[in-house]
């Protein structure tokens, strides 16, 4: 499976049979591979003859409502993978789905109640999820927006409070917005007039170890009929083994006089072309001779750290027994500021990747600057683009062919 496809929708009710249709339509439509539907409205005996509508291929876990209010609803198809449901309270249902890669990851399905001391108490209790240090992703209705750009109609005030609460959860548990594609708002409480509003209630969010797992993804906002809320799809494609490796140019290379030798022979060559070809061509030279040497004489540094500290732990066990011989406390305090150094190198090599500038020296923490790395890269790729057509590209080979095909008519 190269796509996995989510429907989330608070559908204010599964028993109506309009309801059922349209649900059963978005996943024909979509070829989802798991329904998230919240405020179902249905007790136990109504959930089950709900989900008994489904063929055998669908899966599901429910948290009944309480005298018809809230209520969770998963569906998911068995190629997904083993799909483990639990649930707390009756706010949030989490599905603990492992797979080949990544190897188990958090879905939690979200339904916020209005009040405000049920809101942090559940704000407290999915807290404790990020304990597990797994790939986690949440969606659903949180009643609750995190800036006055996301309520047109109506005051602020209303939602002051939550928007502290739910921006503090976002901030303390280091999750992301995956944004969305379509309206910019989840909810309209349909009225005339004056009186009508509009409220992004509905969302998806992830933490950055949920990024680094996923090639890319986007959210979509779909029509809203049949409720007040727009349902959402999320789509997140896996990595591929055949992907185009672009050439960067590390900072770090700067420390090796190769790297200098190599640039150098580049650009000591005469060209009778014109100066912005001369130009281009001196560029791909360069990258060309930096390539080679990067190839056949640079050791990557995750090599060359595994080899000095293996060299380290030898001399240290070495050491004890040759009673305080000098040439192994020399060889050990060069092979400490070799590491020091790569380390130091390492660092660098994430830290501009994430492009944190404020990078001072002696921050060593290269898996914070990985996955700062990996949410940027995230944030600037292109997962969808709409052209002039007016028909929206999600493929990658169809959005880079669009690309190619404006430029081209440009210049």
């Amino acid at each position: 499976m190269n796509t996995l496809k989510i429907l989330c929708w608070n559908c204010r009710g599964s028993s109506n049979p309009g309801t059922l249709r349209r649900i059963k339509a978005f996943m024909l439509t979509n070829q989802v591979d798991i329904v998230c539907l919240v405020e179902t409205r249905a007790d136990v005996n109504r959930a089950n003859k709900f989900c008994s509508k489904f063929s055998m291929d669908w899966q599901w876990a429910a948290i009944p409502a309480q005298v018809l209010s809230g209520g969770i609803v998963t569906l998911w198809k068995q190629r997904v993978g083993m799909v483990t449901p639990l649930a707390i309270t009756r706010f949030s249902l989490h599905l603990i789905i492992s797979v080949e890669n990544p190897k188990e990851w958090i879905l939690s399905v979200i339904y916020k109640a209005q009040n405000i001391q049920i809101q942090k108490a559940l704000w407290l209790e999915l807290h404790v999820l990020t304990t597990l240090d797994l790939p986690w992703c949440l969606m659903g209705d949180f009643n609750a927006i995190l800036s006055p750009d996301e309520l047109r109609g109506g005051l602020f005030d209303y939602y002051s409070a939550k928007t502290k609460l739910f921006s503090e959860f976002v901030t303390v548990n280091q999750l992301f917005d995956l944004g969305f594609i379509g309206t910019p708002f989840t909810w309209c409480n349909n009225q005339l007039g004056l009186a009508r509003r509009w409220v992004r209630l509905d969302r998806v969010l992830a933490n950055s170890s949920w990024f680094t797992n996923f090639d890319s993804y986007f959210n979509k906002h779909l029509l809203r009929t049949a409720s007040d809320h727009f349902p959402m799809i999320l789509t997140a494609k896996y990595f591929s083994h055949q992907k185009h490796r672009v050439f960067r140019f590390d900072n770090y290379w700067l420390g090796y006089d190769k790297c200098h030798l190599n640039v150098g022979k580049a650009w000591n060559c005469t060209s009778t072309a014109s100066p912005m070809q001369a130009f281009n061509h001196y560029i791909s030279r360069t990258r060309s001779c930096l390539c080679k040497w990067k190839s056949k004489e640079l050791t990557p540094l995750d090599t060359q750290i595994s080899k000095v500290e293996n060299e380290i732990s030898q001399l240290e066990l070495l050491e004890p027994r040759l009673n305080y011989d000098d040439l192994i406390s020399l060889a050990l305090r060069g092979l400490y500021n070799k590491h020091s150094a790569l380390l130091r190198q390492n660092t660098l090599r994430w830290a501009q990747r994430a492009k944190l500038f404020w990078l001072k020296h002696g921050d060593y923490s290269s898996t914070f600057f990985h996955r700062q790395a990996k949410v940027r890269g995230h944030r600037n790729k292109v997962s969808a683009l709409r052209n002039d057509q007016g028909i929206l590209l999600t493929d990658q080979e169809a959005i880079s062919q669009a690309f190619s095909d404006y430029y081209q008519e440009l210049w």
